[in-house]
């Protein structure tokens, strides 16, 4: 059921984004999605532009069958770098069965589109970083449940090897972290930055906290590191020469 809920929220945000127009995508726009166990999906389209140094940004709390979300942040910027994030985006398991019964799978992605850089060439470092902590709420065992799951997904499209999911355990109390880097060597614009969590909780009151973020950054060629190596010993050289002038 999780890949299904996974899939299928994938498929209804591009849907819902390619039904924006092509105007819009030139723009950029950040949609958050929230979907529970493979059910209607509740979309949050936020308009702005990218273009220069650009942010789209917006917030919400969110109420599914099982779950509250407060608040739900979505944000994607271009300037030095190309970003999309959630930041301390908080998920609370309202009314799951105290003694671990009965799961229930919450999938939030949050895509952004009309990106123009960076692209390659040079090539680009990517980051795909999920962190936050567990509480522990379910006093009649004193610990999240064992059954709690997290998967975290970045993707960048069109054309890019895809991250892997990432998989921070959330059956203990405490803080969770995990991150992962590849390299870039075929990227075109517009691109889109896409983030996926899908989460299970089973304890009535489990709760996790959490930020993330996907992070692209142009990696200088050698000929340029080297440029501007030179350029920095041409400068030292002129500060001694002048110091000896003084002297």
């Amino acid at each position: 059921m999780l890949s299904m809920s996974r899939s299928s929220i994938v498929l209804a945000t591009l849907v819902a984004i390619s039904l924006l127009g092509t105007s819009a995508l030139a723009q950029g726009t950040l949609v958050v999605s929230v979907q529970e166990d493979g059910g209607a999906v509740q979309q949050f389209p936020i308009a702005g532009s990218l273009a220069g140094s650009g942010l789209i940004t917006g917030s919400f709390i969110v109420n599914t069958a099982d779950y509250q979300i407060a608040v739900l942040g979505g944000q994607a910027q271009q300037n030095a770098i190309s970003e999309v994030l959630s930041s301390t985006t908080s998920i609370t398991n309202e009314t799951g069965d105290q003694n671990g019964g009965i799961g229930h799978t919450l999938v939030i992605t949050i895509t952004a589109t009309g990106f123009t850089a960076p692209i390659t060439p040079p090539p680009i470092a990517a980051l795909s970083h999920i962190g936050g902590t567990v509480a522990v709420v379910d006093t009649s065992t004193g610990s999240p449940s064992a059954g709690n799951a997290l998967t975290f997904l970045s993707t960048v499209v069109p054309g890019v090897p895809s991250f892997t999911p990432q998989t921070p355990g959330i059956t203990s109390a405490g803080s969770f972290k995990n991150d992962q880097s590849l390299t870039i060597t075929s990227l075109t614009q517009p691109f889109t930055i896409s983030e996926q969590l899908t989460v299970t909780m089973f304890s009535k009151n489990d709760q996790i906290n959490y930020s993330s973020s996907t992070t692209l950054t142009a990696v200088p060629e050698p000929s340029t590191m080297a440029i501007a190596g030179l350029g920095g010993l041409a400068l030292a050289g002129y500060g001694l020469r002048r110091r000896k002038a003084k002297a």
